[in-house]
């Protein structure tokens, strides 16, 4: 692997990627081996919070390449190119690798190429609708958009984290299950990210009566909160993995536990997971149930976090995902029990208990265990 000069591996093992290597720029360096001009760069996105760290870091890749280029120091040419190299892959779809090949053509295999055209991007964060071309740059702009589009008075919002990739490759789910959402009488927010942004749509972007009434009493939980943010009834993650971190986030279970409470007890709404299954085809599924390794980073780590009620909505058929409508049914109906719940006064709640009863037939169930 060593003698190959050019070396490029995007999201895999990281001890793979460290193997990437562009003319002077090795991902694998020490951090200390960083130009001290690029380590300043760095620290000017992000907000010092150190869940918020990968979140600066891709947006660093938007616009890193163009700020680079008035560094001069000599490892800077390089790392520009591994950005905007990145930053093709990133954005995906077949113009934008088309894209990326002839960047590598051009600059490192002495091909004369010509003119090549700059990534056609989507937000690394926005939201969407099937009825509107293009992308919101912000929850208030889409919600503005929405109900002068179709009145909604007292239809609960419910915030929906999608995947940004499949909104780029345009999975025919993703437009499924807002129509889905909204004839089940909800307004859906659809908010696409990457995957290491869902902490902070939900803390930033997204509100709830409970967070407004414990600010206007002066318990300012979130400091961020984004004057663009709007209130939500209830959250869904599509994405599954925890919410701080994504799929980029640790194995180590809990490990964001902490700074996940806390954004979730600011908003005090139902947080809901709701992954389609990436990895796994529909016939397996429905056969063999969900594998292991998905039914823990898609369902068991989101728990961690307080996620509720999982509900697999799908899963592949050749190259897409494909949803299960009774399973959406299904999603959609308990998020509208879930938000009936909350709105009922305590006294008309009903409450079950589930007894641990092992080993039976011992007395066992509600006794103390033997000391």
């Amino acid at each position: 692997m060593q003698q190959i000069p050019i070396r490029l591996v995007f999201e895999s093992a990281l001890e793979l990627m460290a193997l990437t290597q562009l003319g002077k720029f090795a991902i694998g360096e020490k951090p200390k081996g960083m130009p001290k001009p690029i380590q300043f760069i760095l620290s000017k996105f992000g907000n010092g919070r150190e869940e918020d760290k990968l979140a600066g870091y891709l947006s660093f890749l938007k616009v890193g390449p163009k700020l680079l280029k008035y560094v001069p120091v000599g490892k800077v040419q390089d790392l520009r190119n591994w950005l905007i190299i990145y930053g093709y892959w990133n954005a995906g779809g077949p113009e934008n690798v088309a894209a990326m090949v002839w960047t590598l053509a051009e600059k490192y295999l002495g091909l004369t190429v010509g003119d090549i055209p700059e990534a056609i991007t989507a937000p690394n964060m926005g939201l969407l609708h099937p009825d509107y071309e293009g992308y919101f740059e912000s929850p208030r702009q889409y919600l503005t958009w929405y109900q002068q589009q179709y009145p909604t008075a007292n239809r609960p919002v419910v915030g929906l984290l999608l995947y940004r990739k499949h909104v780029i490759t345009q999975q025919p789910y993703l437009p499924q299950l807002i129509r889905a959402f909204e004839a089940a009488g909800l307004v859906p927010l659809p908010i696409f990210i990457n995957g290491v942004e869902g902490h902070v749509a939900v803390r930033d972007w997204m509100s709830s009566p409970y967070e407004q009434t414990q600010r206007a009493l002066g318990q300012v939980l979130t400091r961020s909160l984004s004057a663009e943010a709007v209130s939500v009834d209830a959250i869904v993650s599509t994405i599954g993995f925890p919410l701080v971190g994504g799929p980029a986030g640790s194995m180590e279970a809990g490990r964001q536990v902490a700074v996940a409470k806390g954004i979730l007890e600011a908003k005090n709404v139902p947080y809901l997971v709701a992954a389609p299954l990436l990895i796994q085809d529909i016939h397996s599924w429905t056969r063999q149930g969900v594998g292991g390794l998905q039914s823990v980073v898609l369902y068991a780590l989101p728990e961690l976090d307080g996620a509720i009620d999982p509900v697999p909505l799908g899963g592949l058929v050749g190259d897409d995902i494909y949803l299960i409508p009774e399973r959406v049914q299904r999603l959609t109906g308990r998020v509208k029990q879930w938000i009936a719940l909350r709105k009922k006064a305590a006294g008309d709640r009903k409450l079950a208990i589930i007894l641990y009863g092992f080993p039976p037939g011992y007395g066992a169930n509600g006794a103390p265990p033997p000391c």
